[in-house]
């Protein structure tokens, strides 16, 4: 490990930040997915 982060941590931790950065993306894409199946379906089942 210790071999790893002397060898380019500039490099890593680009690595780390970019992996952070699409797991959050996906996750605020998830929220928003959720939110607007819940507004379709309380619509539709308000209708029926």
């Amino acid at each position: 490990m210790q071999n790893f982060l002397e060898r380019d941590l500039g490099s890593s931790m680009l690595s780390i930040a970019i992996i952070l950065g699409w797991l959050g993306l996906f996750f605020v894409f998830l929220r928003v997915l959720t939110i607007s199946i819940k507004r379709i379906l309380e619509t539709v089942f308000k209708k029926s």
